[in-house]
């Protein structure tokens, strides 16, 4: 990406609207070149389970008779 990010910034250089390549970059109405990946999201850690048998509510006696 970086590369496609300084093909457009040599055109916008030669327009004469941009003279520093990482201030062009990093600019934000330039996020769509890619180069400046955006920060993820966490997901949420489920509550740590100290039960000795955590999952057993589901399970149930197997008894065939």
């Amino acid at each position: 990406m970086v590369f496609r990010g300084l093909y457009h910034f040599g055109v916008a250089y030669h327009q004469g609207k941009a003279t520093d390549p990482v201030a062009y970059l990093t600019a934000l109405e330039n996020q769509d070149l890619g180069v400046v990946k955006a920060p993820r999201t966490r997901r949420k850690k489920p509550p740590l389970d100290l039960s000795p048998f955590p999952h057993s509510e589901g399970l149930t006696n197997c008894s065939f008779a």
